[in-house]
C-alpha cells in the first residue's frame, strides 16, 4: 500500500513573509511617486486656475475701462473678487456684500466649488491655499515690474508658521497685464518654499 505524505494546504511562514517583503517594497516605491504625481497635477490646476482669474480681471477691464479693486496690499481679497468677477457673494447669493467696482453685477468668471472653502468664506487654489498675491499691471505698459509694488510674501495653508516666501522678479519683469501667485504646497526649507511657490506666469 503506497502511503502518500499530504502537506497541508496554505502558505509556509517563509511564502508569507515573502509576499509582505514585495509588498513593502512595491509600496516603497509607488507612494512617493503618487504623491509626486498629485503636486504636479495640483501645481497645473493652479496654475490654470490663475490663468482663468487674469482673463475673467482683462473681461473686466474691457467692460469698465479699469481693473477692479481686489485687493489689499496685493493680497487677494476674496468677498471682492467675487463680487467683481461674478456679482454675487461667493456663496453665490445676491446681492454681493462688495462689487469692487462691477456697479451692473455682470459675471467675467464662475467660481467653481473647488475654489472655495467649505465655510464659503475663501477663494482656495488646488493646495488649499488661502494666501494668495494678485498684482495688476498699474501703469499700462504691458509688464508688471517694481513700479507696480514690491512682491509681498505669501504662506502655504500646511505650514501656516513657516517662513513665507515670494518669487524673484525676473530680470525686466513679467509680460502680463495681471498676475497671481500662491505657496504652492509649502513647507521644508526656505530654498524648497520658494522652489515650492505656483505663479500664474
Amino acid at each position: 500500500m503506497c502511503m502518500f505524505n499530504k502537506r497541508a494546504a496554505g502558505f509556509t511562514l517563509i511564502e508569507l513573509l515573502t509576499v509582505i517583503a514585495i509588498i513593502g517594497i512595491l509600496a516603497g516605491i509607488l507612494i512617493p511617486t503618487v504623491t509626486m504625481v498629485k503636486i504636479s497635477a495640483n501645481r497645473a490646476k493652479t496654475k490654470a486656475q490663475f490663468g482663468q482669474w487674469s482673463v475673467g480681471m482683462g473681461l473686466f477691464k474691457q467692460e469698465y475701462g479699469y481693473y477692479p479693486a481686489i485687493d489689499s496690499s496685493n493680497k487677494l481679497v476674496p468677498a471682492k473678487f467675487s463680487g467683481a468677477l461674478t456679482g454675487q457673494n461667493l456663496d453665490g447669493s445676491r446681492p454681493a456684500s462688495d462689487l469692487a467696482g462691477n456697479s451692473r453685477g455682470l459675471s467675467f468668471y464662475s467660481i467653481s466649488q473647488s475654489e472655495v472653502n467649505e465655510a464659503k468664506t475663501n477663494l482656495i487654489d488646488a493646495f488649499g491655499n488661502i494666501d494668495i498675491a494678485v498684482y495688476v499691471d498699474k501703469d499700462g505698459n504691458g509688464v508688471i515690474d517694481a513700479s507696480d509694488g514690491a512682491f509681498v510674501t505669501v504662506k502655504g495653508i500646511y505650514d501656516a508658521d513657516a517662513a513665507a516666501s515670494s518669487p524673484e522678479l525676473p530680470t525686466g519683469g513679467v509680460g502680463a497685464a495681471v498676475i497671481f501667485y500662491s505657496a504652492g504646497k509649502g513647507g521644508g526649507s526656505s530654498e524648497e518654499t520658494k522652489k515650492n511657490l505656483v505663479t500664474s506666469w
